[in-house]
């Protein structure tokens, strides 16, 4: 994500997936890929200031978007960083976002009070497994922030996880 994110190589988005969630990943020789980018969009650039334009997308269905998406807000990439934390949720519990939750119901409830999916309880606390306790740092205080300008940008997630990957799991050489 973070590397499309910065396919220009400047830290500024340039491109947005708009639809980030566990199926639109497909394995390609080895290696995971994004697929599937049908609500994806270039993010033209404010001349002067040089940062991405905002942008809406219609039609936003299911349960893994951002606050910002159900309230048909003006739109940035860090909506792919609020579905990257559902996406992590998913790999950590087995479970979708707000499950046992009706769409409609869980929708509103993010969109009126910028809610977080509440976590199964075996995970709420912290456990001896430091993958686990990284991943819901990952997820609640970068991911699932409901203001977007204090969200972490998918760089600033990529380079958390890259410094977590060398200082606590001996992880010296991990590409972005």
């Amino acid at each position: 994500l973070a590397d499309l994110h910065n396919i220009d190589g400047d830290g500024v988005p340039s491109v947005t997936h708009g639809d980030l969630k566990n199926n639109q990943y497909m394995m390609v020789d080895g290696t995971y890929k994004l697929g599937d980018f049908n609500r994806g969009r270039f993010l033209r650039k404010n001349r002067e200031s040089g940062e991405p334009c905002s942008y809406t997308i219609g039609k936003n269905d299911a349960k893994y978007r951002s606050p910002e998406e159900y309230r048909y807000d003006e739109l940035t990439a860090k909506i792919d960083v609020w579905a990257l934390g559902s996406t992590i949720f998913r790999i950590l519990t087995g479970e979708t976002v707000w499950h046992g939750y009706k769409t409609k119901k869980a929708q509103k409830k993010i969109a009126s009070t910028n809610a977080a999916p509440p976590l199964p309880d075996e995970f709420q606390v912290s456990s001896n497994n430091r993958i686990h306790d990284l991943l819901r740092e990952v997820m609640y205080k970068m991911c699932f922030v409901g203001d977007p300008e204090k969200r972490a940008s998918a760089l600033e997630v990529a380079e958390f996880l890259k410094e977590k990957a060398a200082k606590d799991f001996g992880i010296e050489s991990f590409e972005l």
